[in-house]
């Protein structure tokens, strides 16, 4: 998320029906309409270098690795079909989204060669996994774009793949970048009915330069509902991790009521809605609940979302596409509310203080929400 959360934070804490209808035309991969022809960090650093460190992790973390950072296929789990929700969601595979999120997480800033590499592991992962691919370049970056033909209203799933410098972006938001890309070869082996749009945004940092260049190329092409990742890898069960400022407890008093329940834990799914978006995003709550996840949804009207007072809702990409009344959703694990090391400001942001069971809940979750639009005749 961008740097100017700080002062938006600052001023928070001082206040102490899913889309359009069905459609019968197709997208195909001309859809972003400005587009070109497409051509690790050691965890757990708290202090020093981002690409050395020893320290022991902040908040959860799990134990699971990958052998290395290609983009090779593994198997997927026995239970794997694709011709179901449910059997979607058990082809997410943790390694494969271990692999690319350390792959990511090394310092990015654009134009640097690490921001070069993973805008081409973008292009690379989401060829493979059976996408027409093509890099959307604007005045400033470049965005990668992967289009799965199909009808309208139009599936997109997409996540900021830039970051700020001196600092290896872990969370904020290789796990982001992983998981659209887990959710990418998924699907695209999937027999969807709807188009399905995956995209790499760049240059969220510095105003959601990206994500704006793409939603304006979009415009003309109906959407049932636009899901942005930033920020899924971070979780802890430790009592009293999770902030919930008194401005958004006071907006959403259920979910503050069930936070307190839950001793303010920071190891729920958190879901950013409008209005529009609602009904997608409780699909979303309810398939990761089925699994034993807990989510939490806070839902704006059309004048919130674009307001002054909630704007803290609104600083990631899914803002871009609610400034063109496109149903959206943010899916996260609420940032600098539960990570202390969010934009390496209390430690660097590395692999080794993220939890990957929780990342895997929110990519199976969202798998299941959207397979469920994705799969209907």
């Amino acid at each position: 998320m961008r740097g100017r959360i700080a002062g938006l934070l600052g001023a928070a804490l001082s206040i102490a029906a899913c889309g359009a209808g069905a459609g019968t035309s197709s997208v195909e991969a001309t859809t972003a309409t400005d587009a070109t022809a497409a051509s690790s960090t050691t965890a757990d650093a708290t202090t020093g270098d981002p690409t050395t460190g020893d320290a022991t992790s902040l908040g959860a973390t799990s134990s699971t690795t990958a052998d290395d950072a290609s983009t090779g296929e593994t198997d997927s789990a026995d239970s794997c079909a694709d011709d179901s929700p449910e059997g979607l969601m058990a082809c997410v595979d943790l390694e494969r989204y271990v692999a690319d999120l350390e792959f990511i997480a090394d310092v990015r800033v654009p134009g640097s060669p690490h921001w070069l590499a993973v805008q081409e592991r973008c292009a690379d992962v989401l060829e493979l996994a059976g996408f027409d691919v093509s890099l959307q370049e604007y005045p400033t970056g470049v965005n990668v774009i992967g289009v799965r033909s199909g009808r309208e209203p139009a599936l997109v799933l997409g996540a900021h793949y830039d970051h700020i410098p001196d600092c290896p972006g872990a969370d904020d938001n290789a796990s982001g970048v992983a998981g659209v890309l887990e959710i990418a070869r998924v699907l695209g082996a999937a027999p969807l009915t709807r188009a399905l749009i995956v995209a790499c945004w760049d240059e969220e940092e510095l105003g959601l330069r990206g994500s704006k260049a793409h939603a304006a190329a979009l415009d003309g092409v109906a959407i049932e509902v636009a899901v942005n990742f930033d920020m899924i890898g971070y979780a802890s069960d430790r009592p009293g991790s999770q902030v919930f400022p008194g401005p958004l407890a006071a907006r959403f008093p259920a979910l503050a009521e069930e936070l307190a329940a839950h001793e303010h834990r920071g190891d729920f799914i958190a879901i950013t809605a409008d209005a529009s978006a609602e009904a997608f995003a409780q699909e979303l709550e309810a398939r990761a609940e089925s699994i034993g996840r807990l989510a939490g949804i806070m839902t704006l009207t059309s004048e919130e979302k674009l307001g002054d007072d909630f704007s803290v809702l609104a600083l990631s990409d899914h803002a871009s596409f609610w400034a063109r009344d496109v149903p959206a959703i943010q899916v996260f694990d609420t940032g600098l509310f539960r990570n202390p090391s969010y934009h390496c400001g209390s430690g660097y942001d590395t692999v080794g203080k993220l939890d990957h069971g929780f990342a895997s809940d929110v990519l199976r979750a969202t798998v299941g929400a959207l397979a469920t639009i994705g799969l209907a005749r």
